[in-house]
């Protein structure tokens, strides 16, 4: 082997070399990139996670609080009987009594309307009610109205709070109908809550 042809082995050998070297150099600039990522994407979901947290509610302990609301669900012309057990006392932080069903018992603070109608089994969205297995949604004739203390709220996570009126509505009905309906609200709240405490107790 000749010196040319030395010096172009030589160069060779080199280039691999370097190419070799370049090659870790990416490897391990990619594997820092992806560790960045990563730590940056777990960062973000506990922050996420945090947010969600920190800026919503959280429904309180048991007995940090006892209230009473107000309750008419009117479904496809019907008043709902609550008066069933698949409906009433179905959880100790805010439940109906049966024989009792027009009035909420609250046990727990920041009770949102959406979690409480999935606790007497009438799961609730935006725009629909599900009673008995049945889905009502929305359509051109049949609106979901969510009413509380004669205002509709667009807000199904609405927090209630003490001697609310609440109206679930789900038909064809128009503003002066609706307004008949409301009147239908029991007003018993405000005498549940001018018994004697002791009547209350457990309730």
């Amino acid at each position: 082997m000749n010196n040319d042809e030395k010096r172009l082995n030589k160069r060779h050998k080199e280039q691999r070399r370097l190419s070799r070297k370049q090659g870790r150099q990416r490897s391990k600039q990619l594997k820092k990139i992806r560790n960045y990522a990563i730590i940056g994407l777990i960062v973000f979901g506990i922050g996420y996670m945090l947010y969600g947290i920190l800026s919503t509610p959280q429904i309180g302990p048991i007995g940090s609080t006892h209230q009473h609301i107000d309750i008419l669900i009117h479904v496809d012309g019907q008043i709902v009987d609550l008066n069933q057990t698949q409906h009433a006392h179905q959880s100790s932080y805010a439940h109906l009594h049966q024989n009792e069903t027009d009035v909420i018992h609250l046990h727990a603070i920041n009770i949102p309307l959406s979690w409480f109608m999935n606790s007497l089994n009438i799961p609730l969205t935006d725009s629909s009610l599900t009673l008995d297995g049945q889905t009502y949604d929305e359509d051109e004739t049949n609106k979901l109205h969510i009413i509380i203390n004669g205002e509709e709220i667009d807000n199904i996570d609405y927090v209630f709070q003490d001697e609310d009126k609440l109206l679930v509505l789900y038909g064809p009905e128009d503003e002066e109908e609706i307004q008949e309906i409301i009147k239908l609200i029991p007003d018993r709240a405000k005498e549940v809550n001018a018994r004697p405490a002791d009547e209350n107790v457990g309730s």
